[in-house]
């Protein structure tokens, strides 16, 4: 890219904006590089576990022993845990994996099926799993 005014005000604005709001240990993209696409043809998972508020501590436990072996499983693009803000014992997954075979291979990996058997003794709702194709 060129470096003519427009570019030049575009990249130091937005620098200047960056540095007055992020950390200086935080590691910042150049204005030239491309932001990476994600493929139209993936696969997005949502799934919502939840149990009393006197068990999340306990499930919060469990689902956080699923993220470091599934984040390396081939073919998960990322595996994000949310904890919900007004009801503490509601967790959501959100999950982006490179095809529904890469998925299948996930949910018969141990530490899923451990998770599943553990989830069975403390959900108190139905464990909801909602796959997603994005059209738009």
């Amino acid at each position: 890219m060129a470096i003519d005014r427009r570019n030049f005000l575009k990249c130091t604005t937005g620098a200047a904006i960056l540095a007055a709001i992020v950390p200086t240990t935080s590691t910042l993209i150049s204005c030239t590089q491309k932001p990476k696409l994600m493929n139209v043809n993936t696969l997005n998972v949502v799934a919502i576990a939840e149990t009393s508020a006197d068990r999340a501590e306990e499930l919060k436990s469990i689902c956080l022993g699923l993220i470091e072996p599934t984040r390396k499983e081939e073919g998960c693009i990322a595996y994000e845990l949310y904890q919900d803000t007004s009801n503490p014992g509601k967790f959501t997954f959100i999950e982006n994996w490179q095809s529904k075979e890469h998925l299948d291979v996930h949910l018969k990996t141990p530490h899923l099926v451990a998770a599943g058997a553990a989830f069975g003794k403390i959900l108190t709702k139905e464990l909801v799993i909602m796959m997603l194709n994005k059209i738009a």
